[in-house]
């Protein structure tokens, strides 16, 4: 829980969420349980979801332990409602103890609380009923990984030594290494991961101010055969490239 006791809801890879649910029926003053507490007839409750956190199925508090009578939860088509019957009677004394499974896959990175209206009902007098709200606050830890290989692993640096000025085709930078890095998301994918970053430091040049490892092109492929630019942009003194498949003269 966060400072102010709001729930905290840390979501990696978790496709589910359950929402702990407990109804009673019990004496409102226990020093005179004479006074109240009949049996409660039609009792329901009615829970409503956001759009990024529906409504996926009921689960029992304590499977080893069946209820007397089993909860019923019937939801509406995009699971954003659900009543659940709690008993007809639900019997003066009596606790109904149970979860209801939530799914996670309408989270996004623009999610930042989650609010669950919860409202109970009964044909039976109880004045008091209000509607309870259950909120949480979404932190999202996504399970990134970054890979990187040079191509070729060992590079020889040699041939003619040449100034800055002197260079003004591919070739006369040097021997050419390609630095491949894979970012991954491992678990479950949301909708969109928002404004993701990676940052990229190399050996650019030696404590004299010369070129070490110039940087020639940088590509981002996001997807199979659909690249983007990076920034800065590569080939910073717009030397003529070797188109791909050409021979060198």
């Amino acid at each position: 829980r966060g400072e102010d006791g709001t729930a905290i809801f840390s979501m990696s890879d978790q496709k589910d969420v359950a929402l702990e649910i407990q109804v009673t029926n019990l004496p409102s003053d226990p020093a005179e349980p004479q006074r109240d507490g009949d049996d409660a007839h039609e009792a329901l409750l009615s829970a409503s979801f956001p759009p990024e956190l529906p409504y996926s199925a009921l689960r029992p508090y304590e499977p080893r332990t069946p209820l007397e009578k089993p909860v019923l939860c019937l939801s509406n088509p995009n699971g954003s409602r659900v009543e659940c019957e709690l008993g007809n009677p639900m019997k003066r004394g009596a606790q109904v103890h149970f979860y209801l499974i939530l799914s996670t896959l309408g989270i996004t990175l623009q999610t930042t609380e989650l609010a669950v209206e919860l409202a109970l009902s009964t044909i039976s007098e109880q004045p008091g009923l209000e509607v309870q709200v259950a909120r949480a606050r979404v932190v999202l830890e996504l399970p990134l990984a970054v890979s990187g290989v040079a191509l070729p692993p060992q590079l020889f640096f040699g041939g003619e030594v040449r100034g800055e000025s002197a260079v003004r085709r591919e070739r006369q930078v040097g021997s050419e290494i390609t630095f491949q890095v894979t970012v991954s998301l491992r678990g479950q994918s949301l909708r969109a991961l928002g404004s993701a970053f990676l940052t990229l430091l190399w050996p650019l040049e030696l404590p004299n101010g010369k070129w070490l490892l110039y940087p020639l092109e940088l590509q981002l492929e996001t997807s199979p055969g659909h690249r983007v630019p990076c920034s800065p942009p590569a080939n910073p003194l717009r030397l003529a490239l070797v188109p791909l498949g050409a021979a060198l003269q």
